[in-house]
């Protein structure tokens, strides 16, 4: 007989791990409020490299080829295109910088991703370049608004989605409003403080706002980064990111917001550009940055895949397919994700 989960929340994780499910041979239900939540909003640029240590991102070459294969099966299923290619230029913020990106092209680790800087690079005239620039290697950027019609439609098509608000007062053991599940699984973003059963778990908010611009001096054919990053988005149209304002639950955007990210972009054109947008999303963080992922204590049948952070559309595809591993096969979870790390480190 065909296991049954509920997921709560159908952001990007949860919608990943349904489809886990569903191709594991599980029943899905998933129930979402499709108010904003961080996955929406988000600019869904997928960067392998860390610019402010300069270092590779986590476990980059393990997630980079499994997430083009899972979102070009979900493509290809629902006839749509979401994952773009992205070039990205990094203007350098120092001659330090430029040097420790010399030091690194060459390594077999970093040479998959970073390109070989050449004198175009270091002239580099489309913004402001003191330093010299750098190109990156293998990166994309996620339609967001295309990624969940897809996927949300790939689910429909084998799943069970339910448009309205989770009620916990309705949670009784694994049952959910009379229907009886094997497991229920939480995914709900920043709002995992509303959820009792794991609200212990230290899943910050951390908000980001971002701006939707419109130049007549910035390139289109790249995504220019220092400071903020900026994405062409067509027309003479770019989306400016982002803020990291900790502790903040609120989606309101600010003057203080907005007047951040212009000056960020100062430094890399002196244009006064035109602000057509500014939105607001709040990531689920963690404080050692790497994801919540695991089963309750004591209820054996809650689980839990939370805390992605800004880098959600580049790890959900692989942790969600571990946490079903987990779920379905019983395969040991990666211990820097399961949440026993935070029973441990708490003595609770």
């Amino acid at each position: 007989m065909k296991k049954h989960f509920l997921i709560v929340g159908a952001g990007v994780a949860g919608a990943c791990t349904a489809v886990h499910l569903i191709k594991s041979g599980a029943n899905v239900t998933i129930i979402d409020n499709n108010k904003n939540v961080s996955s929406r909003v988000a600019a869904g640029i997928i960067n392998p490299i860390v610019f402010r240590r300069m270092t590779k991102s986590w476990r980059i070459d393990d997630f980079l080829p499994f997430l083009k294969t899972f979102y070009k099966e979900i493509e290809e299923d629902t006839s749509s295109s979401f994952l773009l290619n992205l070039s990205i230029r990094r203007l350098f913020a120092s001659k330090q910088e430029q040097l420790l990106w010399l030091e690194k092209e060459g390594r077999d680790d970093f040479s998959p991703y970073l390109e070989r800087i050449t004198r175009e690079d270091l002239d580099y005239s489309g913004a402001k370049n003191p330093f010299g620039s750098g190109r990156i290697k293998e990166a994309y950027c996620i339609d967001v608004s295309v990624f969940f019609k897809s996927i949300t439609k790939w689910i429909k098509e084998h799943g069970t989605i339910i448009s309205e608000e989770f009620d916990y007062k309705n949670l009784k053991e694994n049952t959910y409003k009379g229907t009886l599940y094997d497991g229920i699984v939480f995914c709900v973003g920043h709002q995992n403080k509303d959820c009792k059963y794991f609200e212990e778990l230290t899943i910050e908010q951390t908000k980001g706002q971002l701006l939707t611009i419109k130049s007549k001096t910035l390139p289109e054919n790249v995504s220019l980064n220092r400071k903020c990053f900026i994405l062409p988005k067509g027309k003479r149209l770019f989306k400016i990111g982002s803020t990291y304002e900790w502790n903040n639950p609120t989606t309101n955007t600010t003057k203080q917001g907005k007047k951040n990210l212009l000056e960020n972009l100062s430094y890399i054109t002196d244009e006064s550009v035109s602000v057509l947008h500014q939105e607001a999303g709040i990531r689920p963080t963690t404080k050692d940055r790497r994801p919540m992922v695991g089963t309750h204590k004591t209820v054996k049948t809650y689980h839990i895949l939370n805390g992605l952070g800004a880098k959600g559309y580049m790890l959900a595809p692989l942790i969600s397919k571990e946490f079903v591993d987990y779920l379905m096969k019983g395969v040991e979870l990666d211990p820097k994700i399961n949440i026993s790390r935070y029973y441990r480190r708490n003595n609770t």
